[in-house]
């Protein structure tokens, strides 16, 4: 069921609370995986503080306090590992290549134009916009994006939000996410932007045929 009343706190990492568009009920999202539900996430337990609390309630001496999976400082540990594993190795950069190898996962924000090769889209059935008005409106959406720059995952949950409400990609049901995809399977100057891109970097605006992107690099 919707969680009514006040927003609760003591939520596992990654997990916000969320009002839902009618503004009368609560409801839990992770801002790392996409993952909404009704039902309060368990909070993270310090599995090591409650082994030496069994252990000295019946006399025993505890074992040295070991990183578990519940710590925050291991989990912190574990996504860099795997930002690290996605990124190019030195010396050998994908992206030097002609057509680079791998996969890119990212979400985008699209602004389509009255000259895209399909003028409309699910917000709007024809869509009258030139490119120069296409373009101004991008501009502004990235502005507002920026200001979170200093806090990656606060940056992007502002360009998920934003592209489930302006883009004009059927995407913007799953909230700007194209998933994971390789080099060829999308127009080559997109990309060719997105395998430059780091993680959680921001792109410069992106024309393709289909109109004016927006793209930020997941993994």
């Amino acid at each position: 069921m919707p969680v009514t009343g006040e927003c609760p706190d003591l939520l596992p990492h990654g997990w916000i609370v969320k009002k839902t568009s009618d503004k009368t009920h609560f409801y839990y999202y992770n801002y790392e995986t996409g993952e909404s539900t009704w039902t309060k996430p368990a909070p993270d337990i310090d599995v090591g503080a409650v082994a030496m609390a069994a252990a000295a309630a019946v006399g025993e001496k505890p074992s040295p306090k070991r990183s578990v999976e519940g710590d925050g400082s291991d989990r912190h540990n574990k996504r860099r590992k795997r930002e690290q594993s996605s990124a190019p190795s030195k010396g050998a950069s994908s992206t030097s290549a002609k057509d680079p190898t791998g996969k890119v996962r990212v979400v985008h924000i699209l602004k389509k134009h009255n000259k895209s090769s399909r003028p409309s889209s699910w917000r709007e059935e024809k869509i009258t916009r030139s490119l120069d008005e296409a373009r101004e409106e991008l501009e502004g959406i990235r502005s507002m994006i920026l200001e979170q720059e200093s806090n990656p995952e606060e940056l992007l949950e502002v360009f998920r939000s934003l592209a489930e409400e302006e883009s004009d990609c059927s995407s913007a049901k799953r909230r700007g996410d194209l998933g994971f995809f390789e080099f060829k399977k999308m127009k080559r100057n997109f990309s060719e932007v997105a395998f430059k891109l780091e993680v959680n970097e921001v792109s410069e605006l992106v024309e393709t045929s289909s109109g004016v992107h927006l793209i930020c690099r997941l993994a």
